[in-house]
């Protein structure tokens, strides 16, 4: 039986495994969407770099 393959390179499959593993904590969900609504709400600082 034929199976379908996909190709990616090394930085886009690098970069998959680690928004899974950010997805995956439950933690670090809390912060983004914590920080999302704080967006919303116009609560940001503005930094000079």
């Amino acid at each position: 039986m034929k199976q379908d393959m996909i190709l990616i390179s090394k930085k886009e499959y690098e970069g998959m495994k680690e928004t899974i593993e950010i997805l995956q904590n439950s933690d670090m969900m809390k912060q983004i969407l914590e920080s999302e609504k704080n967006i919303a709400r116009g609560k940001i600082k503005k930094l000079k770099v």
